[in-house]
């Protein structure tokens, strides 16, 4: 259904740029939690291994950047905890004029759904789930790497960061209807399962 709603260009409407980024957002946070389901029923360990090729999305050219598609990833955004502003009023500077001064306007700029906006971000994002789809066991692999990594920078540091935030998922909605919304759900239960109960896998 992205693939359809997306497609292979390099700009979309608005208001199909945005209904995409609402059921990608979950779907990504859903892949993470089955990831991390499938590394603990395959009871899979890091080992190191030669880094794979990165293909590129068909029809488009090898120069530019934005082409490549890059690698899913495989652990959730932080959330921030900076304080944010929420005065919407006016600055607390005096607003000094001059009979003399010439005011210069600038037109208003309109936003509507229909308008053409940048959507390369989003379809590289899309490709690359995609592609973690069809390797499930190649990406748990993947992920048991990168764990390894984190935990030996832990032994540095002492900081490690798991693939799964505390809290809700990443692209969570609590009154969510969309098909993504239940197999976040359903995803972020089973790799709590997983790795509080593993399953025996002898």
């Amino acid at each position: 259904m992205l693939l359809t709603m997306v497609g292979s260009g390099d700009v979309l409407p608005r208001h199909r740029r945005t209904a995409a980024w609402r059921v990608l957002r979950p779907c990504e946070a859903a892949l993470r939690r089955l990831l991390v389901v499938v590394k603990q029923v395959l009871a899979i360990e890091a080992r190191e291994t030669a880094p794979r090729a990165v293909p590129v999305i068909a029809g488009r050219s090898k120069g530019a950047r934005s082409t490549r598609i890059p690698a899913f990833a495989l652990f959730d955004a932080r959330k921030s905890f900076k304080p944010r502003s929420t005065w919407r009023g006016p600055k607390p500077v005096p607003r000094i004029r001059y009979f003399d001064e010439v005011q210069v306007f600038e037109p208003r700029i309109v936003v509507t759904p229909d308008d053409l906006v940048d959507a390369r971000n989003l379809t590289r994002r899309l490709y690359a789930l995609q592609r973690a789809l069809g390797d499930l066991p190649g990406q748990a692999k993947r992920l048991a790497r990168w764990e390894a990594k984190r935990r030996a920078v832990r032994a540095v540091t002492g900081k490690y960061i798991a693939p799964m935030r505390p809290g809700k998922p990443p692209g969570h909605r609590d009154r969510g209807k969309h098909p993504a919304d239940y197999v976040l759900k359903d995803c972020h239960a089973l790799a709590l399962y997983a790795l509080h109960d593993p399953p025996d896998t002898t």
